[in-house]
């Protein structure tokens, strides 16, 4: 049974590529959202050897194919469902049998449309994936939402865009925790729920009440609130180590992550109520943990340069979406051409080093390189030995062995970029301080004390670019927990920094740093002081570890502050009494909502229920931990979720709105301080102009369904060019969609290769709810964008 994320989004996906009868071939239709999903796991030529003849956009022009039958694989908007009807409209019989697959639920009034819209006896299957999320690795995964950041962080502005902030705030909680959802579905999770609770900053963002916007002392004039008798009891170690320091003022509010947190418990508690087989019942696993922190929980991880293998190369080369890097290679004629490779987790020597320190990486490279001649008869090296270039150039004279080729020869070329870059931009001096500074102690475990006079001449040198001295002054006020405006003022001079670069430091306010402190506060230096030995770590410059790493450890052993982390709702009975405060911050379990039989849809496939023999794998019995940090990912991170989870023996899943690097996140905090809804994001998909958001009569925000609509959605450009439509069919009275195509669905999966799906209605809301969040004026309908599969 597979276990990696990408393995089962994979496996789900396959459902809907393998439905109807062994042998029949279909058309997949998919939009632009869906069609990006399944690139993800799937490569167009592998799709076209599973009985698919063709992958077609949803929203281009298509010839009528009715002796095909098609899949519509696609995210359940209002347009998507208009759509699909206009292929069935007026008599037009467009495909023989249609299977429907949505990759995330779909309201009921749209799935009413879809059943009493179509012809009869064309609805073979109507399934919710429930999948709606990227699986980056098999460890590691993304929501794709990047203009999160802005909502979550961006300075709210006056009263009227304050508003406009919170609103699209609450908008984008929902989708994150639909998201969230999604992956809990698939994984097969009913997890425990933690969030991140901070006291050293008051709440963020649109959150932010008595705080004043873009203030670099950080914090409001008071606490919000008063901490309670168990609140000041907590052990200080959590406060120290986010740098607020033991002494210093509590805060009291909901923060993001608490915020997300009773969304994510909410749409939980739904769903479980509508599938009462979840989660499943053959399951070896201890119960999992759901972690829900952000960003400002460690704002140093960003900025450190890392020297393992794919930070690295994420971090000094152009590496596009961690995954695509374009270079120049020898061929055997001695001809220099430009490639394009992808960094996969197909790829063995990858998957091998990448988390590895640069320097054994090349080791690696260099021992597997030598076994390969070794193994070869003709190929051999000097009496002296090879070299980085030397191995490369007998590469390129070896075609026979093209991939193994290819693969050397992309490691080597990046490795060898790294380094040159290392020794050109003095990433050894530099690396030095932004340890001493993230630690707060030297290479020998003692407090720095020279780290000015060795910072100076660094921000002075034309050879270290400007973006490197951004990430040493980020560094080193955040040691400082703030310096005083003055020291501020100069090391930007010093630095000669832009206004925009500038801007970079001083918005990490906005993440709940202090960048300026006043006369009569103290100098705490407070960030985490990890004790530092050689047995720990045989690198000096990378000597900090994420707090992800305590966080896992100190959950692992029950000795997790429930003060900075509590649990939201469920609790295990071994975890200790929560603080007072904390007992009822737990939603009630959701009511239950009255059974719907007959219907065609299906939440979630029977591979819940996976044989007994599957899950003997000692892989397969692991408890998961599940981190989700909203507002960006480092690779450190990513790695961390790896390590520690091995030698904890804990499978660590891990995954945020979007994934960063020091490059990135600066250009992120750079943005944020703008004025305007969300801190202006940059390149932030336009919302829909046909969608209006209304809020419900009682003032919540609007449905899941709406937002959706709101945000995936295409130009319209006019009607299909479609072929003409056959003969009218005659048709009688339209019955009611609890039994108008039932029994031609179930027959149809029976024989299909796929899993069986069940028939009960599994995604139904309370009928006074559906009127209050009734979809979009069907009046608007949506057009057709032209958009071809390249």
């Amino acid at each position: 049974m597979p276990t990696g994320l990408q393995a089962l989004l994979k496996e789900r996906i396959s459902t809907a590529l393998l439905c109807g009868s062994p042998g029949t071939w279909k058309v997949l239709v998919v939009d632009e959202h869906s069609k990006a999903l399944l690139e993800s796991v799937y490569k167009l030529f592998d799709i076209l050897h599973m009985n698919i003849t063709a992958v077609e956009m949803l929203m281009s022009p298509r010839a009528a194919q009715p002796s095909l039958d098609v899949v519509y694989l696609l995210t359940p908007t209002t347009q998507n469902v208009n759509r699909i009807l206009a292929d069935f409209s007026d008599g037009r019989r467009s495909y023989k049998q249609v299977h429907l697959y949505f990759i995330d639920g779909i309201h009921d009034k749209l799935a009413e449309r879809l059943t009493g819209g179509l012809p009869d006896d064309i609805l073979q299957s109507f399934v919710e994936l429930y999948c709606n999320f990227r699986a980056l690795e098999s460890q590691v995964f993304s929501i794709d939402q990047p203009s999160n950041f802005y909502t979550l962080y961006g300075n709210p502005g006056g009263v009227v865009a304050s508003e406009a902030a919170q609103d699209r705030f609450e908008e984008d909680v929902i989708l994150t925790s639909r998201a969230i959802l999604n992956i809990l579905a698939t994984l097969g999770e009913n997890p425990y729920i933690r969030y991140y609770q901070p006291h050293h900053h008051a709440p963020l963002g649109p959150l932010s009440v008595s705080r004043t916007p873009g203030s670099l002392y950080g914090g409001p004039s008071a606490p919000r609130g008063h901490p309670d008798e168990q609140q000041q009891q907590q052990t200080p170690r959590w406060k120290q180590a986010l740098g607020g320091g033991s002494s210093g003022p509590t805060y009291t509010g909901d923060q993001i992550p608490k915020r997300l947190a009773m969304q994510i418990q909410k749409d939980l508690d739904d769903y479980k109520t509508l599938n009462p087989e979840f989660p499943p019942t053959m399951n070896y696993r201890p119960r999992s943990v759901l972690f829900v922190v952000d960003r400002s929980m460690d704002p140093v991880a960003p900025f450190l340069h890392e020297f393992t293998y794919q930070a690295m190369i994420n971090d000094l080369l152009p590496v596009q979406d961690g995954t695509t890097y374009t270079h120049k290679v020898k061929t055997g004629m001695g001809v220099i051409e430009e490639r394009t490779d992808i960094l996969s987790e197909e790829d063995k020597i990858w998957t091998q080093i990448r988390h590895m320190h640069m320097k054994e990486a090349i080791d690696k490279l260099m021992a597997d390189f030598n076994k390969f001649q070794q193994e070869h008869a003709g190929f051999r090296a000097g009496e002296n030995g090879v070299g980085i270039n030397d191995m490369k150039d007998m590469l390129a004279s070896l075609p026979e062995f093209q991939e193994t080729r290819d693969k050397f020869s992309l490691h080597l070329d990046m490795a060898q970029e790294c380094m040159a870059l290392f020794e050109k931009r003095k990433l050894t001096q530099t690396a030095d301080i932004e340890q001493c500074c993230a630690t707060g102690v030297t290479d020998e475990g003692k407090q720095p004390k020279s780290i000015v006079e060795e910072m100076v001449p660094l921000l002075a040198d034309n050879a270290v670019s400007n973006k490197d001295k951004v990430r040493i002054i980020a560094l080193y006020i955040l040691y400082r927990d703030g310096v005083p405006d003055e020291d501020r003022k100069r090391l930007f001079q010093h630095a000669r920094l832009s206004i925009s670069e500038q801007d970079t430091v001083n918005n990490l306010v906005y993440l709940g740093c202090k960048i300026v402190r006043t006369p009569t506060d103290r100098d705490k230096r407070t960030r985490v002081k990890q004790k530092y030995s050689r047995t720990e770590d045989d690198y000096h410059l990378s000597r900090y570890k994420p707090l992800v790493k305590q966080l896992i450890e100190e959950q692992s052993t029950n000795r997790l502050d429930q003060s900075s982390f509590p649990y939201l709702g469920e609790m295990p009975v071994d975890a200790g009494p929560p603080p007072a405060s904390l007992r009822t911050q737990g939603r009630p379990a959701a009511q239950s909502m009255q059974s719907q039989t007959g219907s065609l849809r299906s939440a979630r496939p029977t591979w819940h229920k996976a044989p007994e023999a599957r899950q003997k794998a000692t892989t397969e019995s692991r408890q998961r931990f599940i981190i989700f940090v909203a507002g960006g990912l480092t690779y450190s991170e990513r790695r961390m979720a790896y390590l520690i989870g091995d030698a904890l023996n804990k499978e660590v899943i891990i995954g945020s709105t979007h994934n960063v690097t020091p490059e990135s996140f600066a250009a992120d905090l750079r943005s944020l301080g703008r004025s305007g809804i969300g801190g202006n994001p940059p390149n932030a998909k336009p919302l829909s102009p046909y969608v209006k958001l209304q809020k419900s009569l009682s003032g919540a925000p609007p449905s899941f369904q709406q937002i959706l609509d709101s945000r995936i959605w295409t130009e319209p450009v006019g009607p299909p060019a479609l072929a003409p439509p056959p003969p009218p069919q005659m048709t009688g009275p339209t019955p009611s969609t609890s039994s108008k195509h039932t029994s031609n669905l179930i027959p149809g999966r029976t024989n299909s290769p796929a899993p069986s799906f069940n028939s009960k209605l599994s995604f139904k809301r309370d009928k006074k709810k559906d009127k209050e969040e009734a979809p979009t004026d069907e009046k608007k309908k949506k057009g057709l964008f032209k958009m071809r599969w390249d």
